[in-house]
């Protein structure tokens, strides 16, 4: 059994408890412009270049078969509708500028990343978390690789936005320790703009999992312009409370990923917000915790 893999991250400690090791999955049913991680939307793999690390050796022009890499006006270009992101052209770069984003993993192959940590896992009471992308478009092996933590008593979690049929969600997630579910906006006319599923429908994969009695807890990115505002927050504790869950987590906006989007060959279209710091979602925070609900800043 194979995922399609595009990172593997260590040392965490905001996404699940304790300190964890993230598993990232390829593949994503939603758009949103502010995605950290662009390369994880497409379940394809994918070629990046980071222009800044190219020294333009001009190793890899020869070593695509597609003739997709040349050297114009002294610059090394790509084009993208030549290029199949098979790979050939990584392994000839000595400067880490060309990177292929994705890859094909066994569960075994996967277990013996996250074996490597299991001692930090006993001590910390950490463990693995499978994110994205969206993991839950990938069932059968999230819920093996699971199950392999589970035998091995390491503990998991998975990262969802919901945004997939209740059938593969409950697949993915049934034997995960805790559900770390995304809500983005419930503005059904906004999240329509990246979404392909309505706020119902997200709201409802959300009750099933804690009817289904999973541990959920509820992280909200908080974006200028989208969702930083009180009234937002207030129908996430609502909704929180509803379905009795104890922690919503909040997230300010951060331009850490803008850069990969040019590396992938696509526009970044909020370049001109400025990133948020802890004490500008404060009041967010403070109206969480009044709630009577845990809460954790950034991640």
């Amino acid at each position: 059994m194979y995922g399609k893999v595009f990172n593997i991250e260590r040392y965490h400690y905001t996404d699940g408890t304790g300190i964890r090791i993230l598993v990232f999955l390829k593949g994503c049913t939603l758009s949103c412009p502010w995605c950290s991680n662009p390369e994880s939307q497409s379940p394809r793999n994918e070629m990046a270049f980071n222009a800044n690390k190219c020294l333009k050796c001009g190793r890899c022009i020869p070593a695509c078969p597609n003739g997709a890499i040349s050297l114009k006006d002294g610059e090394i270009v790509t084009d993208r509708k030549l290029c199949t992101s098979c790979g050939a052209c990584v392994d000839r770069c000595f400067y880490d500028a060309r990177t292929l984003f994705g890859r094909d993993m066994t569960v075994d192959q996967v277990m013996t990343e996250v074996l490597k940590d299991k001692n930090y896992f006993v001590r910390s009471k950490g463990g693995v978390t499978f994110s994205g992308g969206e993991a839950a478009l990938q069932p059968e092996f999230v819920r093996e690789c699971i199950r392999r933590c589970r035998l091995e008593f390491i503990d998991t979690a998975i990262e969802t936005a919901g945004a997939v049929p209740w059938e593969m969600l409950y697949r993915a997630a049934e034997h995960a320790g805790e559900i770390l579910f995304d809500l983005k906006t419930l503005d059904d006319r906004r999240f329509k703009e990246f979404s392909s599923y309505p706020t119902a429908h997200i709201l409802e994969n959300l009750q099933k999992l804690c009817s289904a009695g999973k541990k959920v807890r509820i992280r909200c990115p908080i974006i200028p312009g989208v969702n930083k505002d009180q009234e937002f927050i207030s129908q996430v504790i609502g909704i929180a409370k509803e379905n009795h869950i104890r922690q919503i987590d909040l997230l300010p906006f951060h331009q850490l990923g803008s850069y990969k989007y040019r590396t992938i060959g696509r526009e970044y279209t909020l370049g001109d917000l400025k990133t948020m710091n802890k004490e500008e979602v404060s009041d967010l925070e403070k109206l969480v915790r009044n709630a009577g609900l845990d809460c954790v800043v950034g991640g």
